[in-house]
């Protein structure tokens, strides 16, 4: 703990007085632009006409929905002497729902807590370990990360998205690699990090439309459980190509004209790694998203983000955000240790 306690002294740090409740919500764009993206809207058909298989598609027996949760414990600010360094203390939860379609049930599964903590600027963090209050048997260990060149306010948000994003990624990996045949379904665009899978990843929000005037118009037409055709994303060669599609969650009750919702609301965008599924099997889970999309869909009564947010995520971010603990009482502890090193003021 002495060089610990030694790097905290000498590196001048201190929490920012601004609670991280007066920053933006860590939500980095989810799209890439559009200057960054090929769309091919022709590999499935060029009829681009709102789908839905008449009869409904066989569906599969499990699913598995992933997602993880972030969050800035406290800001940081200062470095030796003259420099002036950015990083956070943060918690990160990930893990996943798995549903069992043949007798209804759903469980948590793979729930991981981590906190961590890192700087910008290429200022190397140190394991720290914040000691606990009298009564308490809970200690917290902020293990480190790799810092990043970038040395700006937004490095906190960047450095702990990322360890998230990444933590989901190798779940996603693992899971598939032992159940291969288990239709796995990411909440948020897929990121490239080691190689293309089978998960399916669900997009909730839209930063940026992918097709073209005549294709994007029918967005506005689609009715809950229809889908766009299957469009490719991505350069010829590229591995991390994706196929893609748009589909109206939600049910004919909840939807924008019954509730006076914007016509885009409820639209979702979901895709699959071209490298690792072909396009008939693409095609296959499309048409059974048309079905197992709008079944999970959440409602508005119960979730402000209905219908996009799927019901088991929804649930899955309510019990990790119990675990990671009350962010009130970390920063308190966190103002603690700092004090009792005689670095507050």
């Amino acid at each position: 703990m002495t060089f610990t306690n030694d790097f905290w002294r000498d590196n001048n740090f201190r929490l920012e007085p601004w609670g991280t409740d007066y920053e933006p919500p860590i939500e980095l764009s989810e799209e890439l632009s559009i200057s960054e993206s090929e769309v091919d809207p022709t590999v499935e058909t060029k009829d681009w006409t709102a789908f839905k298989p008449q009869q409904q598609p066989s569906l599969p027996n499990r699913l598995i929905f992933i997602d993880g949760r972030r969050r800035i414990d406290a800001a940081l600010v200062g470095g030796e002497r003259d420099t002036v360094y950015y990083g956070a203390f943060g918690t990160i939860a990930v893990g996943a729902v798995d549903v069992n379609r043949a007798i209804g049930t759903a469980t948590y599964s793979h729930l991981t807590i981590r906190r961590i903590l890192g700087f910008g600027g290429n200022q190397q963090a140190p394991l720290t370990c914040i000691p606990c209050p009298l009564g308490s048997t809970a200690e917290l260990i902020y293990e480190p990360i790799e810092p990043t060149y970038d040395n700006t306010p937004q490095v906190r948000k960047s450095l702990i998205q990322n360890v998230m994003l990444k933590a989901e990624d190798r779940l996603a990996a693992e899971l598939l690699a032992k159940e291969p045949e288990t239709l796995v379904i990411r909440d948020g665009q897929l990121r490239w990090y080691d190689k293309p899978n089978a998960m399916l990843g669900y997009v909730k929000t839209m930063h940026k439309n992918y097709l073209p005037g005549d294709c994007a118009a029918l967005l506005w037409k689609l009715e809950p459980g229809e889908r766009t055709p299957i469009f490719c994303i991505g350069k010829e060669g590229d591995i991390r190509r994706r196929w893609s599609w748009y589909l109206r969650s939600g049910t004919s009750d909840v939807c924008p004209k019954r509730l006076g919702y914007h016509k885009l609301q409820g639209i979702v965008r979901l895709e699959l790694y071209r490298e690792a599924v072909l396009l008939d099997k693409a095609v296959e889970i499309a048409d059974q998203s048309t079905y197992l999309i709008p079944q999970y869909a959440s409602h508005p009564s119960r979730d402000p983000r209905a219908p996009q947010n799927l019901t088991p995520v929804g649930a899955l971010e309510r019990e990790l955000g119990r675990r990671m603990g009350d962010r009130a009482v970390i920063e308190r502890r966190l103002r603690s240790f700092f004090a009792s090193l005689g670095v507050m003021s």
